[in-house]
């Protein structure tokens, strides 16, 4: 396959889930994983749910998230988030625009108009029309887009250059892989041409996407790389932000973050190292199951 075909597979792949480092260089931790099942075609791909604490006995989990699953998938999460004090979510949006299934059709981006249309091919849905974020406990911890254009234009970066960072980590990753004699990716030249002569498409496609996604070499994104980029340190450092105001507040025991799993590695470091919590537990939730 060739690089450029890599490339863009990866670009779609990452607007998926923002999924661009599966595991943090800091720590054992892991935010998104693929289980391969006995049969052709089948497996799960999931996400984790990792908890930590601080020394006053509040728990601050970090909820990865996919932003294409199944309709269980975000149920299960909906009734999670009920059990929390407070929801600090990932949307570039102003701080009163709460997603709804309505406003999601009215306002259609061209990255959410191409997530949903793979949703669509894959059979699994898009998270801004499942997760429900009219609760109160759910706060905003994002960038909202005049900030995002803002700090994007004082770095002269736009969103082709991004990706072509990205790209070139992509690249890098995959010739490390491809050095220590693993396969630098599931999309394959003959696992393509395999999903094609598959009975069930769709549950194949699904299985090469859930794979990739679930990569335990997938890109880890350094500290270094992830400061440059405005769609991962930035907003971060807001969520971050958001974070220790909350922290503040003594009704607050219980606090998720729920973000994209590229966030992941970054949040939990500063965790560590900068608000002085350890981690206790993960557990995990099925986002996509095949067949």
């Amino acid at each position: 396959m060739t690089s450029t075909i890599k490339i863009i597979l990866f670009f779609v792949v990452s607007l998926i889930a923002n999924t661009l480092s599966a595991q943090s260089e800091d720590s054992n931790s892991s935010f998104v994983k693929f289980v391969a099942g006995s049969g052709e075609w089948q497996g799960e791909l999931q996400t984790a749910i990792v908890s930590y604490e601080n020394s006053d006995g509040v728990i601050v989990d970090l909820v990865s998230a996919v932003h294409l699953g199944e309709v269980e998938y975000y149920a299960e999460l909906n009734d999670y988030f009920k059990q929390q004090d407070a929801v600090l979510y990932e949307l570039v949006a102003y701080e009163d625009d709460r997603p709804s299934p309505e406003t999601v059709i009215e306002n259609v981006s061209a990255v959410s108009f191409l997530q949903r249309t793979l949703g669509n091919f894959l059979d699994v849905s898009f998270q801004l029309e499942q997760i429900d974020y009219s609760p109160e406990n759910f706060i905003h911890a994002d960038l909202n887009p005049d900030e995002l254009m803002q700090i994007m234009e004082e770095k002269n970066e736009n969103f082709f250059s991004m990706f072509l960072s990205l790209a070139t980590a992509q690249l890098a990753s995959e010739q490390a892989a491809m050095q220590q004699g693993e396969a630098p990716t599931s999309f394959t030249m003959l696992a393509i041409v395999n999903a094609l002569l598959a009975e069930d498409q769709t549950a194949a496609f699904k299985y090469l996407f859930a794979e990739e996604l679930g990569r335990s070499d997938g890109l880890i994104v350094g500290p270094e790389l992830e400061n440059q980029i405005t769609i991962l340190g930035d907003r971060n450092r807001v969520a971050l932000q958001v974070l220790g105001k909350s922290l503040k507040d003594p009704s607050y025991r219980k606090i998720s973050i729920f973000y994209g799993a590229a966030h992941m590695p970054g949040i939990e470091r500063e965790l560590f190292s900068s608000f002085d919590f350890e981690r206790t537990e993960q557990s995990w939730v099925t986002a996509w199951k095949m067949p």
